[in-house]
């Protein structure tokens, strides 16, 4: 999608311009993984025209491989506004994605055959809310997944805007049970599938309920517990003056990364957590981060300057 917002923390309705931003959540991952030296490949459908070569080419340039992207014709980009504010006002989110090019996707869109070579795929519950055709495309991805023995990782990502907490629990909860790694916000379990407590207690719980999928807890600035048949915590970093947007995104991406490099859960979630930080500070939906930087973040605090 495009993302549009005011510049700084100005109001849609008094402001003269808007910035430009390209986002989408499995982008968001594709692109932090690939400035972390993976290679990585976004499946989507994009409309032919000049704002859809906006989000390839910005992609491209970022190190995604935008090879299996399906260009189609009369169709729109999805788009979204972000009104960005300060406590006590709120960041407020405008979708404007009805019928764009994305959620019209099926299964006959992308070639599965290139799951033979792959080593992860990654989903989020965003795009199973946009249409019944979208829904049967992740459920295709799982299965195609399951067949070459492909690790997944499916983020729940609920989105209140999207559909109702009933329905996303309905659509997710079959496709959470398919998954490899489940990643879930604390306050989405409770949400959607009523599971409140104790992180030890929560992620166990999941994890039964998702026929032993691999979960992980993210929990703010509180960081992320995880069960993988043992329990695993790892803390969050402190940032200051923290820009909410795309951080769990980031995680994700941290996630996935070191979880491809074997390292344990407990690793695995403090690199996550450690990206996020990062992303933290930079404006956009994008996590141009180096492995450097995060691994400079978790040896020595990024304090002070580097020369």
């Amino acid at each position: 999608m495009l993302r549009l917002s005011p510049p700084g923390i100005n109001r849609i309705e008094t402001s003269t311009a808007l910035e430009m931003h390209i986002g989408g959540a499995e982008s968001n991952v594709a692109v932090a993984l690939a400035r972390l030296g993976r290679w990585t490949m976004w499946w989507s459908r994009l409309p032919d025209n000049l704002l859809g070569r906006v989000v390839s080419e910005k992609l491209k340039a970022y190190g995604v491989d935008i090879s299996g992207i399906r260009w189609v014709s009369n169709v729109r980009l999805g788009t979204y506004f972000v009104e960005f504010g300060s406590p006590p006002r709120s960041t407020q989110v405008i979708y404007d994605r009805a019928n764009s090019a994305a959620s019209t996707m099926t299964p006959d869109d992308f070639d599965w055959s290139l799951l033979d070579s792959a080593r992860w795929v990654h989903l989020t519950g965003i795009t199973p809310a946009l249409s019944d055709s979208c829904r049967m495309t992740i459920q295709h991805a799982l299965g195609q997944a399951g067949q070459f023995q492909v690790p997944t990782s499916l983020d729940i990502n609920y989105r209140a805007r999207l559909w109702s907490a009933e329905q996303a629990a309905a659509i997710l909860d079959p496709l959470a049970k398919q998954a490899t790694y489940v990643i879930i916000a604390e306050r989405d379990a409770k949400t959607l599938f009523g599971i409140a407590g104790e992180p030890a207690e929560v992620t166990v719980r999941l994890s039964d309920r998702w026929h032993g999928a691999k979960v992980i807890l993210t929990r703010g600035m509180q960081g992320a517990a995880g069960f993988d048949g043992d329990f695993h915590q790892a803390s969050a970093f402190a940032v200051a003056n923290p820009i909410q947007i795309g951080a769990g995104d980031a995680f994700a991406a941290g996630l996935i990364h070191a979880l491809l490099d074997a390292q344990s859960l407990t690793e695995a979630m403090r690199y996550g957590c450690a990206t996020a930080a990062l992303k933290l500070t930079m404006p956009g939906d994008l996590a141009l981060i180096s492995s450097g930087e995060v691994e400079h973040l978790l040896n020595a605090g990024g304090l002070g300057i580097s020369r």
